[in-house]
């Protein structure tokens, strides 16, 4: 490394740093180096009259993004938007919902103190789902994702244990039931979309979990995975989460939603992360 940055340590003394800079944009007014700078940022292109060819991105959303069923339409609504616009989002990567996270481990805590409640997450993804009118389908899936969390808090009451495995499983369900809220509120938009496990589209880890990391492999499993599914559909996947190889849920630690995207937009090569 001390090798490769030699040279550039001689270039910076040779230089002054304003002639680097404007060498760098190759432009003589700052103003017009503001500008370029700003053009290649997500949120200032825009697909030129005559272009065929569609901005292909991975957009990712946090939790306050989605908090609740008014700021999921909001975003649904953006992400048709830049569709219309000549974006082609081939990956959506969500967060929970809102608190639901912080709302799935206070709930393992009350487990261990001997009470199982999911009231605030279940009445969350509820009054959403009421909200929009989602389709049986994908009121089923939730309830069965929200059964099968309190069937898992229901164990750790009786054993009184939340191993770092439990816990990553535990706080799964928050990004599971985001994504399929998300993908019907598209479809309901006309924005054909289709909800994704991480693991189902690639992302697998080590085992470490709380912390986990992705596999060497991940960039194959990820193209493989993408290569099976039409590119107009919008792929809405967990973010935060992914398999281990036993099968076993792992998350990714902080920033790991971020760094879910990155590793789609990058393996798939696409033209933009947003």
């Amino acid at each position: 490394q001390q090798q490769q940055q030699q040279p550039l340590s001689q270039q910076q003394q040779q230089q002054p740093s304003t002639t680097r800079m404007m060498m760098t944009t190759k432009k003589e007014d700052p103003h017009e180096a503001v500008e370029d700078y700003k053009s290649h940022m997500s949120i200032s292109r825009t697909k030129n009259e005559g272009d065929s060819k569609p901005i292909e991105v991975a957009m990712k959303f946090g939790g306050s993004s989605l908090a609740n069923y008014e700021r999921i339409d909001h975003v649904a609504n953006l992400i048709k938007d830049q569709i219309e616009l000549g974006y082609r989002p081939r990956a959506v990567v969500c967060s929970a919902m809102g608190k639901t996270t912080n709302n799935l481990l206070s709930a393992g805590d009350f487990a261990l103190e001997g009470r199982v409640n999911l009231d605030a997450v279940r009445t969350l993804h509820t009054a959403t789902l009421e909200e929009f009118g989602m389709p049986d389908h994908t009121a089923q899936e939730i309830k069965a994702l929200l059964d099968e969390c309190e069937d898992m808090l229901n164990g750790v009451r009786m054993i009184q244990e939340l191993s770092p495995k439990s816990l990553d499983q535990l706080v799964s369900y928050g990004e599971r039931c985001s994504v399929r809220v998300m993908a019907a509120r598209l479809n309901q938009l006309g924005v054909p979309a289709q909800a994704f496990d991480s693991w189902e589209m690639g992302i697998f880890t080590n085992s470490e979990f709380g912390d986990a990391k992705l596999l060497p492999s991940h960039e194959e499993s990820i193209q493989e995975a993408f290569s099976k599914l039409d590119s107009n559909v919008v792929a809405v996947i967990t973010g935060f989460i992914g398999h281990d190889p036993n099968g076993k849920i792992t998350t990714l630690g902080r920033g790991g939603s971020d760094l879910t995207a990155t590793a789609l937009g990058a393996a798939l090569g696409l033209d933009e992360i947003q």
